[in-house]
């Protein structure tokens, strides 16, 4: 844990902007205090955003919550709103490698010099708080409070706003009122906190839903009884709930070198709305379809409250612009990394898949959408994930697996990594690292020019493999789009 600024001494540039943050508890990183279920409350996070006036009030909000795509949905509901012409603000988490990612302006991350001047102002708002109420202030509270005090300080038309863990104990929901709750798929996560049944995580994420929003958007379920808890909450406050699953049918299309293009049917088209229409988004893999398929099921709930103007024009740019590294990433392999065979290195993709079902996702796309001979999958984890289901998925695909840690606290060592490779019937290979560049290098040596490198397991290790490689590549075509005017 960074030390804390002596009093009196000021936020004096990025680096100590970062090292005050850090001296907080970060529960992402695994300083300071765990918290159980019970010691999550809203008490704090709404003191210390009154003390700075309240400013998560006064813009249209959309608030997302769900295990797996809130971070990409959010991302395209953004890019979306932003072609549309509105002042848009973004607070995500976490990031891929510097704080500012997670407060972004009309699609641009904070500069360090004003992400360091926001935090000296918000310094002497903690120290009030903390003075009057003495206790475990987290980093994600502190960040959250920071991005609505740089939202109101950009006048942003829109704030969209993804939930940290859970929803409704999640100190980001501190609104009056939402125009849209958003929730993504649901899987287990978190289960000390959240609870060991889906339906439990479910009614944590259904938390956001309150009788202060304008209406509830359910994304595409695996679980039909976590889709019932959701409805169901809806249905209690009342709030008007749009399914996702059951309004919008969609399809693949074919992908080109800039991304896939897929199809999209509305069930109940507004007047003047096209029923049917064709999208081109450059981030990759079927469930990235249900994502921008939601945000499209989002932003025409918004449209019809009158909430916001798209035009159809907006919605088209904003899902083709629309940028979220760090997943199903890919680049090309530098040459000092690679045997330096004939054909040249193999390419190497890059995905943040941190639980067995995101790593299933991660390698069915790397199957439909990036050609290959053989898998070569590095791979790290965190200490609080579930490792073997996650080798367990990984063994089925993979015959060669490079075992590596990242640059993170509760990142595991390479060595328990290795050993949940033990499936008496795999026929595979494992070795250790000890960080990505050695693994990139080993899996650059040993892989083919025809082969796929997959960087996976953590964000934090795609962080690391990332600082290694170059401009990320097109993806190779694996099949035209057969009619990419609609």
């Amino acid at each position: 844990m960074s030390a804390a600024l002596d009093p009196g001494e000021p936020i004096g540039d990025y680096a100590s902007a970062v090292d005050w943050l850090m001296s907080f508890a970060d529960f992402e990183r695994g300083s300071g205090p765990r918290r159980s279920k019970p010691d999550f409350a809203l008490d704090r996070i709404r003191s210390i955003l009154h003390r700075l006036g309240d400013p998560q009030y006064g813009r249209t909000t959309i608030h997302v919550a769900g295990s797996k795509g809130k971070g990409s949905t959010a991302a395209i509901l953004e890019s979306i709103l932003r072609a549309a012409g509105f002042r848009t603000g973004l607070f995500t988490s976490p990031h891929l490698h510097e704080f500012t990612e997670r407060i972004r302006i009309l699609g641009a991350p904070l500069p360090e010099v004003e992400f360091t001047r926001l935090c000296e102002q918000l310094r002497h708002v903690i120290e009030a708080e903390q003075a009057e109420d003495p206790g475990h202030i987290s980093t994600f509270e502190i960040l959250t409070a920071l991005s609505f005090h740089a939202f109101h300080a950009h006048d942003v038309d829109v704030q969209i706003v993804e939930v940290g863990l859970g929803g409704r104990l999640d100190c980001t929901n501190v609104f009056s009122h939402t125009d849209a709750a958003v929730i993504t798929s649901l899987s287990h996560e978190h289960t000390d906190v959240l609870g060991d049944k889906i339906t439990e995580i479910a009614s944590e994420k259904a938390g956001i839903i309150s009788a202060a929003c304008r209406s509830a958007v359910l994304a595409p379920q695996r679980y039909a009884e976590a889709a019932d808890v959701v409805r169901n909450a809806a249905d209690d406050v009342p709030v008007p709930l749009i399914d996702v699953g059951a309004d919008y049918k969609a399809e693949p299309a074919g992908v080109e070198p800039w991304g896939q293009w897929f199809r999209i049917e509305r069930r109940n088209a507004r007047p003047g709305e096209q029923p049917r229409a064709m999208h081109l988004l450059p981030l990759l893999g079927h469930h990235q379809i249900d994502n921008a398929l939601t945000a499209i099921a989002t932003i025409d709930a918004l449209v019809a409250a009158g909430s916001v103007a798209v035009p159809s024009e907006a919605l088209h740019k904003g899902l083709a612009t629309v940028r979220w590294p760090g997943r199903l990433e890919s680049f090309d392999l530098p040459d000092a990394f690679a045997s330096g065979e004939p054909g040249g290195p193999p390419m190497v993709v890059i995905d943040g898949a941190h639980n067995a079902e995101s790593v299933q996702r991660a390698l069915d796309a790397c199957r439909d959408y990036f050609p290959h001979q053989q898998l070569h999958v590095i791979f790290s984890v965190l200490g609080d994930k579930a490792l073997q289901d996650m080798a367990n998925v990984i063994q089925t695909r993979s015959a060669h697996v490079y075992a590596t840690t990242s640059d993170h606290p509760r990142a595991r060592p390479p060595e328990q990594v290795a050993d949940a490779f033990t499936d008496a019937e795999w026929n595979g290979d494992v070795a250790v690292h000890p960080d990505a560049h050695a693994a990139l290098i080993a899996a650059g040596q040993q892989a083919h020019s025809d082969d796929l490198i997959l960087v996976l397991g953590s964000l934090s290790l795609a962080a690391d493999a990332r600082r290694f490689l170059s401009a990320p590549t097109q993806t190779s075509i694996v099949r035209r789009a057969e009619d990419p005017t609609v």
